[in-house]
């Protein structure tokens, strides 16, 4: 009774009250993301009015900022309003506006905001990358993937960005097949040469690999250039970033692993010698007739 009480003061209603004390929070957001979250839960909670506020203030603040950081950290929540506001009808058009403005802004700041960062700021910038990335894919419009991946070219190709988000930018091109796998492999022959420094060299290892290095089960070239170099460091500097190599390669599995070991020391891989069961066929047909009604929830003991 004392919180609705003291909510009276947002509005006389329920849905009055939500929505005063949601314009309230806006006007008091720190950033735009937290802005963005808080017309996202307005336009979920169908608070018309709440929605309105939060857009003209992502507008307006949006206009003021310059900040690279800001602007791709804004950009998932924006994401997600842009996909319920198509999906629902609700203020798409102004929306999907306002994602491709700061996503062209951020994109155009992205490359003096991956300079001279040390490691746990590169850490989080690096996060910032893949979630913005993430949250462009998702929207997938050519006026704001285009103006993305330009900027991740800049920032592999700039000699003053710090090493791990030149190598976190050129493994979100590659994984969107904006970057091919020759280039990939060259570009990965340049980072890890002997020229570069083992640091500067981990740190380009770590954004390019770390949370996905299943791709070397796959990629014969990036295998060989990464075994390349990791077979040409001196036992001193292979111990110092043990830790490192041991958390990138945390990310497979133990079939991962397994077949990954098998392809490095030439066999041919986990499933040699399963052969198919002479009545395969018959077998098969029989499992996708009783698997299909489980996965469409048609199975009464689904």
């Amino acid at each position: 009774a004392v919180a609705l009480v003291e909510n009276l003061i947002y509005g006389a209603t329920i849905e009055q009250a939500a929505a005063g004390r949601l314009g309230a929070r806006m006007a008091e957001a720190a950033s735009l993301a937290d802005l963005a979250d808080l017309t996202f839960t307005a336009m979920t909670a169908r608070l018309k009015a709440a929605t309105a506020e939060g857009i003209r203030l992502l507008t307006e603040r949006a206009a003021l900022t310059d900040e690279g950081p800001e602007m791709l950290a804004a950009l998932p929540p924006l994401a997600d309003a842009v996909r319920y506001g198509r999906a629902r009808a609700v203020d798409g058009a102004q929306l999907a506006a306002l994602f491709e403005r700061i996503a062209v802004q951020g994109a155009l700041a992205l490359p003096h905001a991956c300079r001279a960062l040390d490691a746990e700021a590169a850490a989080l910038r690096g996060a910032q990358l893949c979630a913005a990335d993430a949250a462009l894919r998702l929207i997938g419009e050519n006026a704001t993937l285009t103006p993305w991946q330009d900027a991740l070219e800049r920032v592999v190709d700039d000699t003053q960005a710090t090493a791990l988000l030149a190598g976190t930018a050129a493994r979100l091109l590659y994984e969107s097949e904006a970057m091919a796998s020759e280039a990939a492999v060259a570009l990965l022959s340049r980072r890890l040469s002997p020229a570069t420094p083992a640091p500067e060299a981990a740190a380009f290892f770590a954004g390019f690999f770390e949370g996905a290095g299943q791709r070397l089960l796959f990629d014969d070239g990036l295998r060989g250039a990464l075994d390349t170099w990791l077979t040409g460091l001196d036992p001193e500097t292979f111990t110092e970033h043990l830790p490192l190599f041991r958390r990138v390669f945390s990310g497979l599995d133990k079939t991962e692993r397994r077949r990954l070991l098998d392809t490095l020391l030439g066999r041919r891989g986990a499933l040699e010698g399963f052969v198919p069961a002479p009545d395969a066929e018959v077998l098969w047909a029989r499992h996708v007739e009783r698997l299909t009604p489980i996965l469409s929830r048609g199975d009464a003991h689904g």
